[in-house]
């Protein structure tokens, strides 16, 4: 499964985030958390491969990478944002990540080598991503712990009226998810979008995390546009909220709520040697 995340715009790469998720036959990108991430990475093997490079370049355009063949790349990303992607975790779940290797960009390329079957060796699109936390691990010598702590979330919810959602029990075919800018709006657009995948894709436009309350079984294709925070900024008329969003276009609600949140905890991490 071909994953990519590819970020543009400035303010750290968090005003426009293109997030593009193929998967083929009846798979679907699991959410599982860092937890079960972490678990998952201890019975890899780690990457054969391996380039990182500090990105001086000052671009406002980057990118994550996982194709079908093995390789792993980044183009200008921070490191939380690689860390986010291998353990599978907002940024505001990641808490100790200061310093110098907190404020730089690094391009980074791994490979797994064939074997002698022609093939890398991979399973599936979980183990491409749990392999990052080795990469992590050896290379910027991260070391880390999970911390419960109780945090502002989000519950998400049916709203009064019902949900305006067409919800399917059909065997899934393939799902697409896309998070895009147009004009003075963002726009997601989901196939096949169960609910627990919505709850975490609106995780980062909201702001915290969203816990599926909704009790919403089977899945949906959705469109759902919002006002970006520069439309906000400028004061423009047309203004819709996520959460105005979620509620008028989707039926459905975010509650603020309080509950435990896995943390990232970084105890120790080293900018890496260029190669």
């Amino acid at each position: 499964m071909p994953i990519r995340v590819s970020v543009r715009g400035t303010a750290v790469f968090t005003s426009i985030l293109v997030l593009t998720l193929c998967v083929p036959g009846s798979a679907q990108l699991a959410h599982k958390g860092p937890a079960a991430n972490i678990e998952l990475s201890k019975t890899l093997r780690p990457y054969d491969v391996v380039s990182i490079k500090p990105n001086v370049s000052g671009d406002d355009e980057g990118g994550i990478n996982i194709d079908d063949h093995g390789v792993f790349t980044v183009k200008n990303m921070p490191l939380f944002w690689v860390i986010e992607f291998a353990y599978d975790v907002k940024q505001d779940q990641i808490a100790g990540l200061t310093g110098p290797v907190n404020d730089a960009h690094f391009d980074i390329t791994a490979k797994i080598l064939p074997s002698g079957s022609g093939s890398s060796g991979l399973h599936n699109d979980s183990d491409m991503q749990a392999m990052v936390i080795l990469l992590l691990q050896s290379r910027f010598h991260l070391k880390a712990h999970l911390e419960p702590r109780i945090k502002p979330v989000y519950d998400l919810v049916v709203a009064k009226g019902g949900p305006k959602l067409k919800l399917s029990q059909d065997t899934i075919t393939g799902n697409g998810w896309n998070i895009s800018g147009e004009g003075t709006k963002t726009v997601l657009t989901a196939k096949d979008a169960r609910m627990p995948d919505l709850a975490d894709a609106l995780s980062d436009p909201a702001g915290r995390k969203v816990i599926d309350k909704t009790g919403l079984d089977g899945h949906a294709d959705i469109t759902l546009k919002w006002s970006d925070d520069i439309a906000a900024q400028q004061g423009d008329v047309d203004v819709i909220s996520i959460f105005t969003a979620v509620e008028e276009q989707l039926g459905l609600k975010l509650v603020s709520s309080k509950g435990p949140v896995d943390t990232l905890v970084i105890d120790h991490v080293e900018m890496p040697t260029p190669d």
